[in-house]
């Protein structure tokens, strides 16, 4: 079917949605994003119609589990943008490679942006299940992916926080700034950090081939998704803060946090900038083949409580530290309204069901646990290499709020 400048295609339940426009013809850099409605995902498949040109790839092919249309995607109108829906991970490398096949010039993919990940619980919670599934992906993925793809020249792997052992807290004992020189967090907490026997199982599949692979390491990431994410700690701080405005008589809003987790370092990062390094890593890999790379925003740990008023700047609120008693801060004053969301939400003209479908207990975590002690990192392996962007790390919010905005997730 062809939809003015929008063509969909149906072949054995791969759905393809591409702007007919894009020329067959076309060579060059192509790139192909696992997992592009998602939080890193999605910021790779953004950043890659423009950085570090508009026309370093000739093609974008972002891969998706549940339909997402060109419309509702928030991505910009793009001849080379193609999205292709209902991939499941969790079959046969066999079945993966058939549906890589359906893509149309699979053979030109060169980049690989593999940001697809299954969550089941924290830390020591559901941990064999969890390692055992992200672990398939990868096998299962990279398999097929060279089945298909002779021309492919780098991947680049997202892992995170979770490599420090953050999810641990205290438990874990760490020198700051982090660096990626840092030894591996030991048993028993470290049996449960799925990223290592990831990027062991990549390091494994990569050896002796003609592509090459990096771990890029960001912290909590601030950014957009047209699907809801549980990792995404923008969504539920603008939620609760455009609630806030609507429903407290107050302009001053309480952290939803806790005062043990205000003034601590941080190092989390906007997704803009995280999409950016993906690509720039990628692009160099004789500087970047094998290695691994934190990123942040800027090269300073930040705290809550010097970015917490810069963010609700936006809505016009006076951010103040938290208030720790029962029912007045974060999630619990959120879910303490929950009779009024459902009016709230049509009275805006927000899509149904976005707070419902929001993941209220991340934001309870990032501003709570997780911030308990400082998790900044450092950056100069980036830096090394020539990475020079930095972003102002509230009008990163700000950034995600407009996009948000845009979608109908806030008012």
């Amino acid at each position: 079917m062809d939809s003015g400048r929008i063509k969909i295609q149906v072949n054995d339940g791969c759905v393809c949605i591409q702007n007919s426009q894009w020329s067959k013809s076309k060579t060059g850099l192509q790139a192909l994003v696992f997992g592009a409605s998602g939080i890193t995902g999605w910021a790779i498949t953004n950043s890659a119609l423009t950085y570090p040109t508009s026309s370093t790839f000739s093609r974008v092919v972002g891969l998706t589990s549940r339909p997402l249309s060109l419309e509702t995607s928030g991505f910009p109108t793009d001849s080379r943008l193609q999205l292709y829906s209902d991939l499941d991970l969790s079959q046969d490398a066999e079945t993966i490679t058939k549906y890589l096949r359906k893509i149309e010039k699979v053979e030109r993919i060169t980049h690989v942006y593999f940001a697809a990940y299954v969550h089941h619980g924290w830390g020591d919670k559901g941990s064999e299940e969890r390692i055992k599934e992200n672990v398939d992906f990868i096998i299962n993925a990279v398999t097929a992916v060279e089945a298909v793809c002779p021309n492919l020249q780098f991947w680049t792997f997202p892992t995170g926080g979770k490599w420090y052992g953050f999810e641990f807290g205290k438990n874990v004992s760490r020198t700051t700034p982090l660096k990626e020189s840092a030894p591996r967090v030991p048993a028993p907490y470290g049996d449960h950090i799925f990223y290592y026997p990831q990027v062991d199982t990549l390091t494994k599949l990569s050896e002796g081939k003609s592509w090459k692979f990096a771990d890029i390491r960001p912290d909590a990431i601030v950014g957009f998704v047209p699907n809801h994410n549980p990792m995404n700690i923008a969504e539920p701080l603008a939620l609760y803060a455009s609630l806030w405005k609507s429903l407290s008589p107050s302009k001053q809003i309480p952290f939803p946090g806790t005062m043990d987790s205000y003034t601590h370092l941080q190092s989390n990062i906007s997704s803009d900038q995280l999409g950016h390094f993906h690509i720039y890593a990628s692009l160099h890999p004789e500087l970047t083949a094998g290695k691994a790379f934190n990123i942040a925003d800027v090269d300073e740990g930040l705290s809550w409580a010097t970015v917490w008023p810069g963010i609700v700047a936006y809505l016009r609120l006076e951010g103040m530290g938290p208030v720790e008693k029962e029912g007045v801060s974060g999630e619990l004053w959120v879910k303490g309204k929950q009779g009024e969301w459902d009016q709230w939400a049509r009275g805006n003209g927000l899509r149904m069901g976005v707070l419902e479908k929001t993941c209220w207990e991340f934001m309870t975590v990032v501003t709570g646990e997780y911030s308990t002690l400082d998790r900044n990192f450092d950056i100069s392996e980036a830096r090394r290499i020539g990475f020079k962007e930095s972003v102002d790390h509230v009008k990163g919010y700000h950034i995600a709020f407009d996009r948000m905005r845009a979608a109908k997730v806030i008012p």
